[in-house]
């Protein structure tokens, strides 16, 4: 629970979570604990009601506070005041709605516009690179007609990734992620405009993408520092839509900058991502590679998806699963486990359409009863436990530092039959016919199903190469 609060305040999710505790000035009761001080630690924010005149008050602040920080607020009410009438003076009750509509649209300042529009104008290889905020049907529509008015290239963050997808100029996630021919091109740029993101140390490969681009920073909040520990050499806070028109207003309509919009970066990124390596795949397993891209080939592009996250174990799913999805959510925000199949349950009863989660035989092991709330609701869900039989990150990297990598296997239970008895149909699938097989039968269901993919370990994934194995790829 506490390190899905972290989660959950890392990846800025507006949440209300109810909870209750011990009475005041009890704290020899088995049940004792300081929460505010958990909380906090946690980085979410904290309500106790007190007194029960404040319940009313408390309910809507958590609401309120939760919308205006974007993070969770823990709302607590004691077990000894559960029981006492809420007597709260006043007017009716008002939600937070009522006093918080949302963020409102920030319009920039024309001076930091304006030295934006003069360094993008001089630049020749611009990338336009899109985050969380640049998400907007509004924001979207500006940034591709940015692109196309400078010749830019069009990459995202994680959590943005798919975004403007349909251009032909799209590379994907930029920095840690990205293939080796965009990261060659971005040696080339001499801009990038980071619109809505944070811009982090993966986003830049730890500083060394874009080595010679000039950095124009565009967010709603006053000002942040990128993964490299420096800012932007114009740094404009603004709303990402507005602030965006606003340069094309000032740059003008027409361009004669073609940038990288040539047919050789068209010809560069069509065979952009292949990965030549080869690798002994042993007896009764498939190779990652090849069932994620299978995996992405078979499932409609209206599927949600919900994926765990590493650097090693999501690289797959990130660098191989090309097709935009209805709602896409990759857990990483704290580098953990145990967070997908949780995130994915949450996602398909708030998002239409049918869900599919992606994760280790790890990660699904600190979670796997979800899976009982996945049968009682009888959603449209594929669970797809991704099995190594070994924290996979942690045998790649004991490997690399020549340590034994056989002190990350863990002996895996039947997880197809561990779905069936939670109530799902379950499949294990030890070839890619086999894979191809239950996806089709999950396809042509209406309930959840568990796919246990046994997959080799010995593929290592491209980020895991570059960090841990030193290897140009």
């Amino acid at each position: 629970m506490t390190t899905s609060l972290l989660v959950a305040s890392r990846s800025r999710t507006p949440l209300v979570v109810y909870t209750s505790k011990t009475p005041a000035n009890n704290e020899t009761t088995v049940q004792y604990l300081n929460q505010d001080k958990l909380i906090e630690a946690a980085e979410c924010g904290y309500i106790e009601i007190q007194n029960p005149a404040y319940a009313e008050d408390a309910v809507r602040d958590a609401f309120y506070r939760a919308r205006r920080e974007s993070r969770p607020i823990v709302l607590c009410c004691p077990i000894d005041l559960q029981n006492k009438e809420c007597d709260a003076d006043g007017d009716d009750y008002q939600p937070s709605t009522a006093m918080f509509s949302g963020q409102q649209s920030i319009r920039p300042a024309l001076d930091r516009v304006r030295a934006a529009a003069d360094i993008i104008a001089k630049a020749k290889k611009p990338v336009v690179l899109l985050g969380r905020g640049a998400m907007t049907p509004e924001a979207m529509a500006a940034a591709k007609q940015l692109a196309q008015r400078i010749g830019g290239l069009i990459a995202t963050t994680l959590v943005a990734k798919g975004t403007l997808a349909d251009s032909e100029y799209y590379v994907g996630v930029s920095g840690l992620f990205a293939a080796r021919e965009v990261l060659q091109l971005f040696d080339e740029a001499d801009c990038v405009i980071a619109v809505g993101a944070r811009v982090s140390t993966h986003t830049i490969a730890g500083g060394s993408a874009y080595p010679n681009a000039s950095f124009v920073h565009i967010d709603i909040e006053p000002h942040k520092m990128m993964g490299n520990a420096q800012g932007a050499h114009c740094y404009v806070q603004g709303d990402a839509a507005a602030s965006m028109q606003e340069l094309l207003e000032i740059l003008g309509k027409e361009g004669t900058n073609r940038g990288y919009h040539t047919a050789e970066v068209r010809r560069i990124l069509a065979g952009a991502g292949r990965d030549p390596a080869e690798y002994e795949i042993e007896e009764g397993t498939v190779d990652p590679r090849e069932a994620i891209s299978l995996l992405d080939e078979k499932l409609p592009p209206e599927f949600n998806l919900v994926s765990s996250g590493n650097a090693h174990a999501c690289s797959f799913r990130v660098m191989l699963m090309k097709r935009r999805r209805g709602l896409q959510i990759f857990c990483t925000a704290f580098g953990c486990i145990g967070q997908a199949l949780s995130t994915a349950v949450g996602a398909a009863v708030g998002a239409p359409g049918p869900m599919v989660c992606v994760e280790g035989d790890g990660s699904a092991l600190q979670s796997i009863q979800e899976l009982d709330t996945v049968a009682r609701l009888g959603l449209k869900f594929l669970y797809v436990v991704v099995n190594d039989e070994a924290y996979g990150a942690e045998f790649h990297k004991l490997r690399a530092h020549e340590r034994d990598p056989q002190l990350s296997f863990v002996r895996s239970p039947d997880f197809a039959g561990l779905g069936r008895n939670f109530g799902c149909e379950g499949r294990t699938a030890r070839t890619l016919d086999e894979f191809s097989s239950a996806i089709d039968a999950f396809l042509k269901g209406s309930g959840p199903m568990v796919i246990d993919l046994r997959i080799s370990r010995n593929v290592i994934s491209i980020p895991y190469r570059r960090l841990h194995f030193g290897m140009d790829v």
